[in-house]
Order: C-alpha cells, then sequence, then structure tokens
C-alpha cells in the first residue's frame, strides 16, 4: 500500500502515537473508536505496517500530532538528539543527563502477574530525555487480559526521579488521581539490568487492590524494530523459553535486592 510516510518516518510517528496514547490514558481500543477506524487497523500501524495516509490523520488529529512533521522529512518526529548539558528540576531529583546517558535506550521488563495463575508478565520500556521538561521520561507498552479475557493494550508514560540522597530511580505515572510506582537500583558495574519493585492497582471484578511485584528491566543493546517488540509484550507462561530464567531473576530479587517488610531473607537463619 502506498505511503506518504518513509519507513523511518513510520517507526518514528508509532513511537509518538504510543507515547501520546500513555500521557492521554488511551487503550488501544480507545483510541480506535475516536479515530473511526478499526482496532486491526490501528493495530497493524502499530506493529510498523502501512495504512492508508487519512488514517494516520485521523489518528495523528486525534492525538494532536503536526503531520507536517512527517510530509516534510519527520523532523518533528525523529528522536532528539540529547543534549549532554542537561539537568533535571530539583523536583525530578536535580541529576544531569550526562550522568545518565548510559541509561537511554529500550528494556525488556519482567514481573509476576497479578492474579493467582502461574504466570510472568513480560513489557517493553523505552527511556530517553524530554527537552521540554528537561528530564528523563521514560514509555511502557504492556498488554494483558482484562474482564472477559479479553486482550486490553495500554502504556505508561511519565517522568523518571533519581534521589542524589538514595541513588534509587523511579518511574512514576500519574493518571486522574491513579499513581503507578517502578523503584529500580541502578545499574551494577558490567550488568545491563535494573532491578527493584512495582507498585500499582490491580483490577478485581467489583474493586481494585494494592498489587505488588518484584521486577527488572534489561537493556537491549540495538533496538529491535516495533513489529518484534510487539511480539514480545504480553503474559508469560511455563512453557515459554525465557520463563525459567526471568522467574529465576524475579526470584532471586524478592531474597536479596527488595525488601519486603515481614518476609525473613532466605540467608537469615530461622
Amino acid at each position: 500500500m502506498a505511503s506518504l510516510m518513509t519507513d523511518g518516518q513510520r517507526d518514528a510517528f508509532v513511537r509518538r502515537v504510543r507515547l501520546e496514547m500513555a500521557k492521554a490514558g488511551l487503550t488501544r481500543e480507545a483510541l480506535a473508536q475516536r479515530a473511526s477506524c478499526k482496532e486491526r487497523t490501528l493495530g497493524n500501524l502499530l506493529a510498523g505496517q502501512p495504512v492508508r495516509d487519512q488514517t494516520v490523520a485521523k489518528i495523528a488529529r486525534v492525538l494532536g500530532i503536526d503531520l507536517e512533521d512527517v510530509i516534510g522529512g519527520g523532523a518533528g518526529l525523529e528522536p532528539r538528539r540529547s543534549n549532554a548539558e542537561g539537568r533535571a528540576s530539583d523536583d525530578y531529583g536535580g541529576y544531569s543527563l550526562s550522568a545518565y546517558q548510559g541509561y537511554l535506550g529500550t528494556y525488556i521488563a519482567y514481573r509476576r502477574v497479578f492474579s493467582d495463575r502461574n504466570e510472568l508478565f513480560r513489557s517493553v520500556y523505552e527511556i530517553d530525555w524530554d527537552e521540554d521538561l528537561s528530564r528523563l521520561r521514560f514509555f511502557e507498552l504492556q498488554r494483558f487480559r482484562g474482564r472477559n479475557s479479553q486482550t486490553v493494550t495500554s502504556s505508561h508514560a511519565g517522568g523518571v526521579h533519581i534521589s542524589p540522597h538514595t541513588g534509587l530511580i523511579h518511574l512514576l505515572t500519574t493518571f486522574q488521581g491513579a499513581l503507578r510506582l517502578v523503584t529500580l537500583a541502578k545499574f551494577r558495574i558490567g550488568d545491563n539490568r535494573l532491578r527493584g519493585a512495582i507498585l500499582t492497582q490491580s483490577e478485581r471484578d467489583m474493586f481494585f487492590q494494592p498489587a505488588a511485584s518484584a521486577i527488572f528491566l534489561e537493556k537491549l543493546a540495538v533496538r529491535k524494530k516495533n513489529s518484534e517488540l510487539e511480539r514480545l509484550v504480553g503474559p508469560l507462561g511455563p512453557s515459554d523459553p525465557a520463563f525459567r530464567s526471568a522467574a529465576q531473576e524475579l526470584a532471586h530479587i524478592e531474597s536479596s535486592t527488595v525488601f519486603f517488610a515481614g518476609l525473613r531473607p532466605a540467608n537469615l537463619p530461622e
């Protein structure tokens, strides 16, 4: 199908769409409804496939994205070059971009599913520098089974807080009074994983309840295509080749990396 966008422009446009969806708290289903397009068509776009230019325009209009940047060469949608002199405000910890250049990039994240099923959950995080707000910014793409076993695709985005006193990294999502916090320890020397815990709320049939899990983010050496990342997102069962090693890492985090009050560390005597 002919398109006015090149593959590179389409990839950058998809990243911008996902970011704006996360900021607005829009699921894939909700955006498709607002843009008057089929959910399957939106899914094709998010997977990096070409769709009709009219559909792109409708999605851009709903999300407030200026398509002139795309048609004119993608200047406004390509990843911005980070200014190494950037510094976050004191509200975010007053850290400098130059000190955290190594944290920019794409990560595959693993945590436990917030239910009784023996499953893990895999999602994709991206961390970049937000020039407008002068801070590190994160974006998470996730997909899960909602009510009536329907698949729900949603995203999270927000600022990155790094305290100069604790050295911990906090990824905070705020939306209409709901908060979601991922707290991570910094990289260990020679390691590519950020380890910590996620605190959020889990939906039940009649209510929400506080929910927490160990979590780790593994940084990719090379960014994968959007279509490849899409296929990785979702629940992870015991039959998946990545399940065993991810489960072992989460168990290690639960026993030695994160302190859970009331739970006895494995290396202490009874």
